[in-house]
């Protein structure tokens, strides 16, 4: 477990080191999952106000597999929300959802090696495979954690933004 673990804390650590990461308060963190007798190591960066406290909120997400010989398959996408309705609202999920993939869809689709899902609303729209035990997996982790954050993240702070003002709380 301690070499994954390795690997998201040097991309973490590349990625703190970045002036946009720090100016934006974007946060990093690395966990087992599940929490009891972990099989994956999961890497998750998102912002304060994602509703990412518990791990289920929005996130940028990657994983690697602890057994070595399962660690081919990885992958990185974004998770919009583990739950059908927004903390503390009475909102769906969909209420940010929506507006998010419909604002990064035509970008995205343009990206190599990413897909979209049929329901491309659900709670990971879309998703790039990745190689776990290419020798360059940090590298390419960096680079497509850097472009989730710089060109998606504004537009998922606006979608945030938005079903906040629909629920009627401050923003």
């Amino acid at each position: 477990m301690e070499d994954v673990v390795k690997k998201f804390k040097r991309v973490e650590a590349k990625l703190k080191a970045k002036e946009w990461f720090k100016r934006d308060r974007w946060i990093a963190s690395v966990h087992g999952f599940p929490k009891e007798r972990p099989e994956f190591v999961t890497f998750h960066v998102f912002k304060k106000h994602w509703y990412n406290e518990d791990s289920q909120g929005i996130h940028i997400e990657s994983y690697l597999a602890i057994d070595p010989k399962k660690r081919k398959k990885s992958s990185i996408t974004i998770h919009v929300l583990h739950h059908a309705k927004i903390p503390g609202t009475n909102l769906k999920r969909t209420v940010i959802a929506q507006p998010f993939v419909d604002a990064v869809y035509g970008e995205v689709k343009k990206w190599e090696g990413y897909k979209f899902r049929a329901g491309k609303y659900g709670t990971q729209p879309f998703t790039k495979i990745l190689d776990g035990t290419d020798e360059d997996f940090e590298d390419i982790l960096l680079v497509e954690v850097q472009r989730m954050c710089l060109k998606l993240g504004p537009e998922m702070d606006k979608a945030i933004q938005q079903s906040k003002r629909e629920a009627g709380q401050p923003i």
